[in-house]
């Protein structure tokens, strides 16, 4: 157990030639060539989940204890991980791979760095040191799969889960609900769109129920969450009304969730559930709020305030995270935030002032500043550990070795991008900003607009997939999407109809829309996290 600022977490952390598969320059993070080449056309089985961004722990080395870990990310077909572990004489170190995933799994080399940059020193780039040998992982979903590090078995690993199970952490407040609105889509067997509603999860002390709305049908559920599970299960309140849904089980993650749904037109073939959540809040109506109720306590995936007088905690969007005036094409620093309800973990991929390889982790909370605040943020400090597993090395788990003083995160809702900028204050440092980090090859505004998405305003599936223009338009010709405002929002047009229709569809591809999902990625693989264990 690690305590830190009065907070508890179960901090259960685990944690050749790279030019191959193409190369991310880790730190430096930038994309070669023979990468670029890979990523713009795949001729690979599309996978039916993309793996979620943020840190990841082996399952059997989860002892409440410090460890080893992973920070990963997928975009698209690109693999990028950062491994934090230990070397040989127990001082913390840092690994990173890159490559293209060929179906569910990758293969990668594991390499070490030096040389660069420590908290509070002047630029320096790193270099390559060595490559520790291949890396293998395959994922069974979005959240579970296994890795085999250089010298050791394969092993089952999961996504690190810090907080209570599909629990805002404002829900504790005796006799108050909130609720968590979502957009839910259901997938047939083949993958394809079946319906969608927009979903809202009522919860306080006695009350836990679910509402599907779709037009002018609401269906309502009553729901409950099992003993020793992530998943909460609802069945049709009133099963005399003729629900649509019948039954639905599912679980969340930030901002995804995921499940199943049975139709009462057929109880035997559960649709999939592929879900995002746009924000969870704590209402409490007052007569001087015209527009209804308000929130105390407000998570959001997206920029879009409504009706709501007190601005939200802007989530920002986990993985990895960069500084950007230390993208100089070479090794360096990196960063992979992954918040959680109301809590920020942060990994820091860095050196020491001799040059050497560490990590530095930390968390703490994080919240808006104060009552109609558009900046959210957090301070806690930055630890360094030393004495657990290295890589072939027998178990052990680390301890903590020193503190190196605070890191500072602020994010400010200025428009559509916001959440994957912010400014960082590293110890010892002045405040920079920084940015999540793409990893797929985008080469325009456009291209990051292809892939499968739907649109609840037209009956059938619209596929991105080539320019006309500067439109990015589908193989019918009959949707065509063009950034509208810089590259935050873009508008549509579909010939069946007479107007423009602008919607928020958000070129970042980290960023949660309201009115339009993204079902699959340009390469064909859904979005979702797939068939998770819900029991």
């Amino acid at each position: 157990m690690l305590y830190q600022n009065g907070i508890h977490v179960r901090m259960h952390t685990q944690g050749d030639d790279v030019r191959r598969f193409g190369s991310l320059q880790a730190l430096g993070l930038t994309l070669m060539a023979p990468l670029l080449a890979l990523t713009c056309v795949s001729s690979w089985a599309a996978r039916d989940f993309t793996p979620q961004a943020g840190t990841w722990v082996i399952s059997d080395e989860v002892d409440g204890r410090p460890g080893r870990g992973f920070a990963i990310d997928v975009q698209g077909n690109t693999f990028f991980m950062q491994v934090f572990g230990y070397e040989k004489n127990g001082d913390a170190t840092f690994y990173a791979a890159s490559g293209q995933m060929e179906g569910n799994t990758v293969i990668a080399p594991l390499m070490r760095y030096q040389g660069g940059r420590s908290f509070g020193s002047e630029p320096r780039d790193a270099q390559e040191d060595k490559s520790m040998g291949d890396v293998t992982l395959s994922f069974r979903n979005g959240l579970q799969g296994t890795i085999q590090l250089p010298g050791e078995p394969a092993e089952a690993i999961e996504r690190y889960v810090f907080v209570g199970r599909d629990a805002p952490y404002y829900q504790a407040q005796a006799g108050r609900e909130t609720t968590q609105e979502a957009l839910w889509l259901g997938l047939n067997a083949q993958g394809q769109v079946v319906s969608d509603w927009r979903a809202e999860l009522q919860s306080g002390v006695d009350l836990l129920r679910l509402t599907l709305s779709k037009g002018d049908v609401r269906n309502t559920l009553d729901c409950e969450r099992p003993a020793q599970s992530q998943s909460i299960r609802c069945v049709a309140a009133n099963a005399e009304l003729a629900p649509v849904v019948q039954a639905a089980e599912f679980r969340s993650l930030g901002p995804q969730v995921t499940g199943t749904l049975t139709l009462q037109a057929d109880t035997t073939t559960p649709l999939r559930l592929q879900g995002s959540n746009i924000r969870t809040y704590l209402e409490r109506c007052v007569p001087v709020v015209i527009t209804g109720c308000y929130s105390e306590g407000w998570d959001s995936y997206s920029t879009y305030e409504g009706s709501y007088r007190r601005t939200p905690t802007y989530l920002p969007s986990n993985g990895t995270w960069l500084v950007q005036d230390e993208r100089t094409g070479k090794p360096g620093r990196g960063i992979s935030l992954d918040v959680q309800g109301d809590t920020m973990l942060m990994q820091v991929f860095g050196y020491r002032a001799d040059g050497q390889p560490s990590f530095y982790m930390g968390f703490g909370r994080y919240a808006s500043e104060f009552e109609r605040s558009t900046t959210s943020s957090a301070s806690f400090v930055l630890n360094r550990y030393a004495g657990g597993r290295s890589l072939g090395g027998a178990p052990a788990s680390g301890q903590l070795l020193e503190e190196a003083g605070e890191v500072a995160v602020q994010l400010t809702a200025v428009g559509a991008t916001s959440l994957t900028q912010a400014m960082l204050q590293f110890p010892g440092e002045a405040p920079k900003p920084m940015q999540r980090f793409t990893l797929d090859a985008m080469q325009t505004a456009e291209e990051k607009l292809f892939g499968e998405w739907y649109m609840p305003w037209i009956p059938m599936p619209v596929i991105l997939d080539r320019m006309d223009g500067d439109s990015a338009t589908n193989a019918e010709g009959s949707v065509r999407c063009q950034p509208a405002q810089g590259i935050s929002y873009v508008q549509c047009e579909w010939k069946n109809s007479s107007n423009l229709m602008p919607f928020g569809l958000i070129s970042d591809p980290f960023f949660v829309s309201s009115a339009a999902v993204r079902v699959r990625d340009r390469h064909g693989n859904l979005t979702g996290l797939g068939d998770v264990p819900l029991n």
